[in-house]
């Protein structure tokens, strides 16, 4: 990421090393993708920092444990000898077990004069109010040029692309690189929304795409959302066809992560309809062509399945263990979030 997205925030903790010494800050963003961009951006950029006197502080095995606090207990018994400050970074403080957290709290309530300590979180609300009150809170958002960016790029079809700050980041990312080909993104683009039920195994296809690139991230996210434009206007027998054709491509795909990822669409996909619900205006999507699924087809929502169907989503995107019928979740998937709307009226 440009360091130009952060200069102003980096700027600022720099000027002010000499009177934030002996705090602690945490840094809150929805978006992971940005804290460890800003966290690396930090780190790298500050002179008074340096790497042999930083310790980073990662959950293991889905936690912070109190072991890993009492390291950090240890390295701030000495000054630094590299740098001007030391400094220990707890990466998803709110992934603190209990009995860390406790242990933390005198820590990050006073840290030696030689040290800072910093954090990051999606999950603010997640940390014990005994946390919250001895962080000084900094919100992280999304530089608003990277989005006056794409907009300007892709015109007209920038529509389809806003979301991926909810979703990821990287994909803007890519949309904005100068080595990326505009032109070919475009059709590629206009490929997918323009598919049909009579087309579906290029929307499959781009299921199987590895998702360690980012334009395959974006062809596998705007798939999906066109895949429900064709599901939610099919009958009850078509629509089992298709969802029997996706949970078929269970051999060509990571299971895990396409469930974990599908679960993270379909979210937003509910979100918004939350909002379509509950207001008229459109500029409080996150995927501003959803405009068009819930604008051109008339759909009645049931609030309350949707409140089911997001806590189960959420749990599906969070899911670390592989204890699961991929074909079962797959139907389960595509059958609650229909059953969250009443077919469409023609």
């Amino acid at each position: 990421m440009s360091n130009s997205f952060f200069y102003d925030t980096i700027e600022k903790i720099e000027s002010k090393i000499d009177t934030i010494k002996a705090s602690s800050m945490c840094f809150v963003c929805e978006d992971n993708f940005i804290l460890h961009n800003f966290r690396d951006e930090l780190l790298n950029s500050v002179s008074a920092f340096n790497k042999l006197d930083t310790l980073i502080i990662k959950p293991f095995g889905g936690n912070i444990k109190i072991e890993q606090v009492r390291d950090v207990e240890e390295f701030l018994l000495y000054k630094p000898n590299y740098a001007k400050v030391k400094v220990v970074f707890f990466e998803d403080i709110d992934r603190l077990n209990i009995e860390a957290a406790n242990a933390a709290l005198k820590l990050i309530e006073e840290p030696p004069d030689f040290a800072l300590v910093f954090s990051t979180t999606t999950r603010w609300n997640y940390l014990l109010p005994t946390l919250k009150s001895r962080f000084i809170r900094y919100d992280l958002s999304i530089p608003s040029t990277l989005i006056e960016n794409v907009n300007s790029k892709y015109e007209e079809i920038a529509i389809y692309f806003n979301f991926f700050q909810h979703y990821d980041l990287g994909v803007l990312l890519f949309l904005i690189d100068e080595n990326t080909d505009v032109s070919r993104i475009k059709d590629e683009v206009e490929r997918i929304v323009n598919s049909s039920a009579n087309n579906l195994d290029e929307l499959l296809n781009n299921f199987k795409l590895s998702l360690d690139l980012s334009e395959n991230k974006l062809k596998f996210a705007l798939s999906y959302y066109k895949l429900w434009d064709i599901l939610i206007n099919s009958n009850d027998k078509e629509f089992f066809y298709l969802i029997k054709n996706i949970a078929q491509i269970k051999n060509d795909v990571e299971n895990l992560s396409f469930l974990r990822n599908i679960s993270a669409l379909g979210s937003i996909l509910l979100r918004d309809s939350m909002v379509f619900l509950n207001s008229s205006k459109w500029k409080y999507f996150w995927n501003n062509s959803l405009v068009y699924f819930f604008g051109l087809n008339e759909h009645s929502v049931n609030l309350e399945q949707i409140k089911d169907t997001l806590s189960y989503l959420n749990r599906m995107s969070t899911m670390r263990l592989a204890n699961f019928n991929f074909e079962m979740e797959i139907f389960t998937h595509f059958f609650r979030i229909k059953g969250c709307f009443s077919r469409t009226i023609k």
